[in-house]
């Protein structure tokens, strides 16, 4: 049987030249990819209502959150600070009854990068809104203009996680954000962190949620070890057929 993955898009909210007020959902190829790859059907999910979210889960085996805008910080009671720059309430939470409704099904959720973060919202976690200003950060989280595939910066993994299993104890990553984790939510352990103890993944306890705050699906072309974490996913989501 097909083991189908939704994927929340992400939609354009400002005119640009070459779309102007057309705005339009979409989401990058390389999520498509990874989970191709890993031999699933990957179906996106446009930005809804949130109470449409049980539906849209209703017709998936597992849930996967990609990169984006920061996530509003009302969400988990803060005001945002100058730092934040863009974000997106209405993105967030469709976003965040899309995981509770995923979690209420037991269908498996992948976030990756924001999408590690939006899970750690909806499952009353908060987050650092600034990991330089507030968290004490020193490595460069923020890669850009290095090339997206090339790793930056070290990761280290606890020993019982499900990243020290594919990926093992320590290995290089790519890096694209100024958000984290801070207090983690309801049943989430951190399972990873950089060399300055930004938080890098996340497992719920009983494994079916997990989250990388790193982007493997620009990196698995170059380096074919981050695909792991797609076919992990995909193992994750067959649980359910």
């Amino acid at each position: 049987m097909t083991i189908k993955i939704g994927i929340a898009s992400n939609h354009l909210i400002h005119p640009t030249e070459r779309f102007g007020t057309n705005f339009v959902d979409y989401i990058q190829r390389d999520y498509v990819t990874g989970l191709r790859h890993a031999g699933t059907l990957p179906l996106v999910l446009p930005l809804g209502d949130p109470k449409d979210a049980e539906d849209y889960i209703a017709g998936v085996d597992g849930l996967l959150l990609s990169g984006g805008q920061g996530v509003t910080p009302i969400l988990y009671g803060e005001e945002p600070l100058a730092e934040v720059a863009e974000t997106d309430i209405y993105r967030d939470q469709f976003e965040i009854a899309l995981i509770k409704a995923a979690q209420k099904a037991d269908k498996p959720v992948l976030g990756i990068c924001r999408g590690m973060q939006v899970i750690n919202v909806a499952l009353g976690g908060n987050l650092y809104q600034d990991i330089y200003k507030q968290a004490g950060a020193t490595e460069k989280h923020n890669q850009y203009p290095t090339s997206w595939e090339i790793p930056t910066h070290h990761v280290t993994t606890t020993d019982d996680s499900w990243l020290h299993q594919i990926l093992g104890e320590r290995f290089a990553v790519n890096s694209f954000h100024h958000q984290g984790i801070h207090e983690p939510g309801d049943n989430l352990k951190v399972v990873a962190k950089s060399d300055d103890q930004v938080v890098e993944g996340i497992e719920s306890n009983d494994g079916r949620i997990i989250g990388v705050e790193f982007h493997p699906e620009m990196m698995r072309v170059v380096h074919p070890e981050f695909q792991r974490i797609f076919d992990y996913f995909a193992k994750l989501a067959t649980e359910n057929q």
